[in-house]
């Protein structure tokens, strides 16, 4: 996963988003900032395939579609951002790169 996107370093990104948005990115957004761009058209470009599908794992955990309606009540666990990108990436290891 790349930490950079062009000249900008990931601090600078998240100092803009603060600036913009008046809170902390989640490591979520922080990833699809660094991972995809907005096309002029309004499309979202991906740097690669990789990241385009853990992106939609993530968005699948986060926003999940009932498998089954037949008793017409959903038992699906709807997962913060902050889990979802744990889940998809496993836990964190401090004094690891």
């Amino acid at each position: 996963m790349s930490y950079r996107r062009g000249q900008t370093n990931i601090h600078q990104l998240s100092n803009d988003f603060v600036q913009k948005q008046g809170r902390h990115p989640t490591r979520l957004e922080i990833f699809q900032m660094t991972q995809s761009r907005i096309a002029p058209n309004g499309s979202v470009l991906w740097s690669n395939e990789q990241s385009r599908q853990m992106m939609d794992q993530m968005t699948q955990l986060m926003n999940p579609t009932p498998l089954d309606e037949s008793d017409g009540t959903a038992h699906l666990a709807v997962l913060s951002p902050e889990e979802a990108f744990r889940q998809v990436f496993g836990r964190d290891r401090p004094g690891r790169i």
